[in-house]
């Protein structure tokens, strides 16, 4: 067959491959916009059946990866998701080692914020991993993940097959009570949350069936702030009862890291998200809008195309696939419009090209009527801007004393009290610095590079950085 799948997907390039099928990017006609498609074949029972689960979990949130159209054609299946190019989480802590805790606060609450979502339409996801957590390319601009891979979920009105010795999920993500069988509840959800966090801290580490020994858990979150520290241990609490029950107050117990606030690696280096994709082919489908289907691009079988034997899915020496409409090429010769003279109403006739036009004069009385009319003009215009000037003035002071508190309250004589540290340009803060109840869990940088937040004094009765 042709390399346009169910006459939708045209694939361009191999991106994975696996036992179960390959997953290419490819040119989506229906949407008019690139996708992911994974391609696998339907006589595979397992691989069918997490086909069938996966394409039938779908949601539209900023952190979550779920396909959004699917085909058969012969004997094989493909399914559609949004393209996310800038790796995994697995990849990038691999490559580039552990992440600060400022970057995990960050990734572990928009995980939580997905799963909240997942949790709250009956799902449980199942499989939460830092493989399956994928990273749009956005540079070094605040990181967007999302959590994908559906393929295990269950829905909580699913009809439960209990089979001796078959647990699913990954080692050392699954809670301790599933290899007792336990039912699929959102707290195995937030277990594998916070094992995710506990590698991002600390790069791969070595996992185990069952629960984490009290020393491990010490060894893995030495240095992480109280704060951050006492939600993971609660996460990944041994007893079900111990743990998180829901996504939305773990979020509420994490740590704050306001928007714009530098994230980093473990060693400083600035956490970055690059695409991890080849450019795409000059003469891809998508790349541009060709006007007619390839003749000669030599078809491929879709067993070589699942079994990721074809690295490329079109010709690089012919057009590609069509991608949607074509339109007729804008007019290239003089453009024209209709004149009329000053005064004249306007009249029909035959058009006169623009490079021929020459503008009326007009007059406008006598002299001295005129100048005299151009003063007054003038100095209406000057007091215009004068009075604009003046109310810009006395509106930007309103609205500094309306959104700037601090400011605000020295005008008005006040000020007393501790003011938050933390502004626009993120300032260091000192250990037992003050804080106000706003900042209450904000993380803050001190001039040693170590890492504080706002929390309760033990030692009084206010606010401190620690």
């Amino acid at each position: 067959m042709a390399d346009v799948i169910v006459g939708r997907f045209a694939l361009i390039d191999l991106i994975a491959k696996g036992g179960s099928g390959s997953v290419w990017r490819a040119w989506d006609s229906k949407a008019q916009e690139l996708c992911a498609a994974k391609v696998l074949r339907q006589r595979d029972s397992a691989d069918l059946m997490r086909f069938v689960r996966e394409k039938g979990v779908s949601f539209d949130h900023p952190h979550l990866l779920t396909p959004y159209g699917w085909g058969a054609e012969d004997e094989h299946v493909v399914i559609a998701m949004r393209l996310v190019s800038g790796g995994t989480l697995e990849s990038v802590v691999k490559k580039k080692g552990s992440l600060a805790e400022p970057a995990v606060v960050v990734i572990l609450d928009q995980l939580l914020d997905g799963l909240a979502h997942v949790h709250e339409e009956g799902w449980i996801h199942r499989d939460v991993k830092p493989a399956n957590i994928m990273f749009e390319p956005r540079g070094r601009a605040h990181p967007a993940s999302r959590l994908a891979d559906f393929g295990i979920a269950v829905h909580e009105t699913d009809v439960r097959f209990t089979h001796v010795g078959m647990v699913n999920g990954t080692p050392g993500y699954m809670a301790p009570e599933l290899f007792s069988m336990a039912e699929p509840t959102p707290s195995h959800d937030l277990y594998a949350a916070g094992v995710v966090a506990l590698v991002a801290l600390n790069g791969p580490i070595k996992l185990h069936d069952g629960a984490f020994r009290p020393d491990e858990l010490n060894q893995y979150l030495r240095g992480v702030t109280p704060k951050l520290s006492a939600v993971i241990r609660r996460l990944v609490a041994a007893q079900p009862e111990d743990r998180y029950q829901d996504a939305e107050t773990v979020r509420r117990d994490l740590p704050r890291v306001p928007q714009g606030y530098p994230l980093t690696h473990a060693d400083g280096t600035p956490l970055e998200f690059v695409d991890t994709l080849d450019p795409l082919p000059e003469n891809a489908p998508g790349a541009a809008r060709p006007e007619r289907p390839a003749p000669q691009v030599a078809p491929s079988s879709l067993e070589a195309i699942r079994a990721g034997q074809v690295q490329q899915g079109f010709s690089s020496g012919s057009p590609s696939p069509q991608t949607g409409p074509q339109w007729a090429s804008p007019q290239t010769g003089p453009q024209w419009v209709q004149q009329t003279p000053p005064g004249s109403p306007p009249q029909q006739g035959a058009p006169f090209p623009t490079h021929g036009f020459t503008a009326a004069q007009t007059s406008t009385g006598p002299t001295g009527q005129g100048g005299a009319g151009s003063r007054g003009t003038l100095i209406a215009v000057a007091l215009g801007v004068v009075a604009a000037l003046v109310l810009g003035v006395i509106t930007a002071a309103v609205l500094l004393m309306v959104f700037d508190g601090g400011s605000a309250s020295a005008m008005f004589g006040g000020g007393e009290g501790p003011v938050s540290s933390i502004d626009a340009a993120f300032a260091e803060v000192e250990p037992g610095q003050e804080c106000v109840a706003e900042d209450e869990g904000v993380i803050a940088l001190t001039a040693e590079g170590d890492y504080v937040s706002c929390t309760t004094d033990p030692g009084g009765e206010g606010r401190v950085f620690a």
